[in-house]
């Protein structure tokens, strides 16, 4: 029986492809361009809910860099990586 997974569980493949994301570039999209800081992670659902509500009310600024550090630090930890390589 097949079981389908959630759209932000990052399991198999997806998990390896975030985790071979590069940190400092999310940060630094994230600083500056939010919405792709969110697609360069994977997250296109996330890119979109951030472009129409302006940047979370522009409380992005803070919240989007460290959510998108989370997101690969989470799928390096998955992958048994850890986030030593920024």
């Amino acid at each position: 029986m097949a079981t389908n997974s959630a759209p932000a569980d990052d399991t198999g493949r997806d998990a390896q492809v975030i985790a071979d994301k590069s940190v400092p570039v999310a940060i630094l999209l994230a600083l500056v361009l939010s919405p792709v800081a969110y697609y360069y992670v994977g997250r296109t659902k996330l890119a979109v809910i951030n472009l129409l509500t302006l940047n979370y009310l522009m409380l992005g600024i803070v919240a989007v860099p460290v959510h998108v550090y989370k997101i690969i630090s989470d799928a390096r930890n998955e992958r048994g990586g850890g986030t030593e390589d920024w």
